[in-house]
């Protein structure tokens, strides 16, 4: 009978060519305690893809072994129990694809100011799809905040000029979250995050397609090859008039758009999918012994920690630990389980989320 579980290779880091706004707070956690890469630790990173079926940026399974004795790709898995792993309406559906991508994000500088379109939004090519996704807060330093949707009080024409002068810093809305804000971008919704946040990142991808982000503005910066802040470097690509076909301008404003989106979520609380964020998830953040019951009844469940140390317990007896940067996957075949939360260093209590996908929700999004 296949594992209950799998752990995924916790190295499966952006290069900085691609992310170079790339912060220092995923290194900062992961370094808590694992042992690092081969080649060391960078110092920055921007986007950590902590489990994910994508052909740019695959997951490698670490605590399986393939024929040759390496960790084999988390696709190479589902294709041999997609419906052991995944649940038998998602292999049906998916088959070798988790159509639940997980990644954390950290930045030093904010990122492009940015908007995914719907699944079905006519400029999308056939080998792209929108991105629903959610922002999990896990961890914030003084002044950290992020971009959602626009001020208030201002008019529609005079955001479309503000963001096509690339001076989006006038009409966006800012707010500083904390730790255990969870935060739904749905389609259409303008939105970045600035740097001194942490954060888990669940998204909705199509099998076979990348997911789609149309830039509106990126601050009037320019990179080098290697990633870096330079005058003389080149510019990002913007998507400017894609971008704007594809806001939502009937979401709200201001304060009304954090009353809309985002939830502070507390100890072993569990928040379920809704129109806007389509993910359900619960949160922990002491330790304990407690019972995980799966999000959505026959489906599986991914799982992060950012503190401490994790352990899951099947049914079965099987178990498996997760450190402080580590991601997992609950099989939906495990059904209920136990989880054991412990503290790693004194007075730092253990953190770890648990996420769910509901299909049902997403149609036609």
């Amino acid at each position: 009978m296949p594992s209950e579980f799998l752990k995924f290779d916790p190295y499966n880091f952006v290069p900085l060519s691609r992310t170079p706004w790339g912060g220092e707070l995923i290194v900062k956690t992961k370094k808590q305690i694992l042992r690092g890469p081969e080649s060391g630790w960078p110092e920055r990173i921007g986007e950590s893809w902590e489990i994910s079926t994508d052909a740019a940026f695959p997951s490698r399974v670490r605590n399986l072994k393939d024929v040759q004795g390496k960790a084999p790709l988390f696709t190479e898995v589902l294709n041999e129990s997609a419906e052991h792993f995944l649940g038998r309406t998602l292999s049906r559906k998916y088959g070798a694809h988790c159509p639940l991508l997980l990644k954390w994000l950290s930045a030093s500088d904010p990122l492009s100011v940015q908007v995914h379109p719907q699944h079905t939004h006519p400029a999308l090519k056939p080998d792209e799809c929108g991105k629903p996704e959610s922002w999990l807060v896990l961890s914030t330093q003084p002044g950290g905040h992020v971009f959602l949707g626009f001020k208030e009080k201002i008019s529609e024409s005079d955001i479309i000029e503000a963001l096509k002068s690339d001076r989006a810093a006038e009409v966006m809305h800012v707010f500083e979250p904390r730790a255990g804000d969870y935060i739904a971008i749905p389609p259409g919704c303008v939105h970045a995050t600035g740097p001194g946040v942490l954060i888990a990142e669940p998204q909705y991808v199509l099998p076979g397609r990348s997911g789609k982000t149309w830039r509106l503005s990126d601050w009037g910066r320019r990179y080098n090859e290697k990633g870096e802040r330079d005058p003389n470097g080149k510019p990002r690509e913007l998507h400017v008039d894609a971008a704007l076909s594809a806001i939502n301008w009937n979401l709200p404003r201001g304060k009304s758009v954090e009353t809309l989106l985002v939830r502070s979520l507390k100890h072993k609380e569990h928040l379920p999918a809704d129109d806007y964020n389509p993910f359900p998830v619960q949160y922990f953040a002491q330790a304990g012994l407690y019972s995980y019951k799966p999000l959505v009844a026959g489906q599986f469940s991914l799982v992060t920690c950012w503190q401490g140390q994790l352990q899951l317990i099947s049914r079965s007896k099987e178990s498996l630990v997760l450190n402080a940067g580590e991601s997992g996957l609950i099989s939906a075949a495990a059904g209920e389980i136990e989880i054991a939360l412990a503290r790693t260093e004194a007075g730092l209590e253990p953190g770890a989320a648990f996420f769910g996908f509901v299909a049902s929700d997403l149609q036609g999004v």
